[in-house]
């Protein structure tokens, strides 16, 4: 059998990037641990793959633009190795790296390069605790202060913390955040915002954001999911993600995309992608067991 050819059929990628791959995955950092001393290390250990990843920069966000089966052929290679690490790199390359490529305008440009290279590490505020599946009614909101040229993002319920949000306890330093848009006093519905967490010096939570762990999993305990809360927490109006929609310094609030609901799938496209990367990991994860039946049968 040509196992070149063979290779080539099941991975769908051209000899070169597929032999980075597995140049990458060689690494000692790649190697499994099944014991991990503490619950710290159990956390940490994935995060210095994800960075080895990012050092290699063998993917990057703008490959969304110029080479998408990229990022879905690292979601399939890195599932290989560990599913925790491809999950935090599904949440810094798709949702919110891949969401703030989406949604960004020049002004947040000079992102994409921290982005990729773990920098700026992110997370991504969509759900909440009382607003899953329903997520277009959620409560947080982002109240726009032409004064201060401002957006204050708050939380202003128990039900309206976010929920479930992955590198959110320990890694991330920044979430994009999704917030009822409120100018004027009118509710211009969901848009995304970027807030930072955490100071980038410390690393502690900065002044109004509580960050929560949601402990121990049935599996995949490698990814920090939090629970994030914020209180009255100001950014700048450049912040805001403004490619389909933006508000000016003198409050007036435009979009192309009239209907609030349509602007709201608009915002959240990434989820879309999201689910080929998905596809993309589990059939990772079924190529390493297939392997490994394969073997030892």
């Amino acid at each position: 059998m040509d196992t070149k050819e063979l290779g080539a059929a099941l991975l769908q990628l051209d000899d070169k990037k597929r032999d980075e791959y597995f140049k990458l995955l060689a690494d000692p950092v790649f190697v499994p641990k099944y014991n991990y001393k503490d619950w710290e290390e159990t956390r940490d250990h994935p995060y210095q793959k994800l960075k080895k990843v990012t050092e290699s920069k063998i993917v990057s966000i703008r490959d969304f633009e110029t080479n998408p089966h990229n990022v879905f052929a690292a979601h399939e290679f890195l599932a290989m190795a560990d599913c925790s690490l491809v999950i935090k790199f599904t949440v810094q390359f798709n949702l919110f790296g891949g969401s703030i490529f989406a949604l960004s305008t020049d002004r947040h440009k000079h992102l994409f390069d921290k982005i990729d290279d773990l920098s700026v590490c992110g997370c991504f505020c969509l759900t909440e605790l009382g607003y899953g599946n329903n997520a277009v009614k959620m409560e947080t909101t982002a109240t726009f202060d032409e004064a201060k040229q401002e957006f204050e993002v708050h939380s202003p319920s128990v039900l309206s913390q976010k929920y479930w949000i992955s590198n959110g306890y320990k890694h991330a330093n920044h979430s994009l955040v999704f917030a009822q848009t409120i100018v004027k006093g009118k509710n211009e519905g969901v848009n995304a915002f970027l807030v930072p967490i955490r100071d980038t010096k410390t690393h502690q939570p900065i002044a109004g954001v509580t960050i929560n762990d949601m402990g121990h999993k049935l599996g995949v305990n490698g990814v920090d999911n939090a629970a994030i809360k914020y209180d009255k927490v100001r950014i700048p109006r450049e912040f805001m993600m403004n490619r389909y929609a933006d508000v000016t310094p003198e409050g007036q609030f435009n979009s192309e995309v009239k209907k609030i609901p349509q602007r709201f799938f608009k915002v959240t496209e990434r989820l879309l992608s999201g689910r080929i990367c998905i596809a993309a990991l589990a059939i990772g994860a079924q190529k390493a067991c297939l392997m490994i039946a394969v073997k030892y049968a």
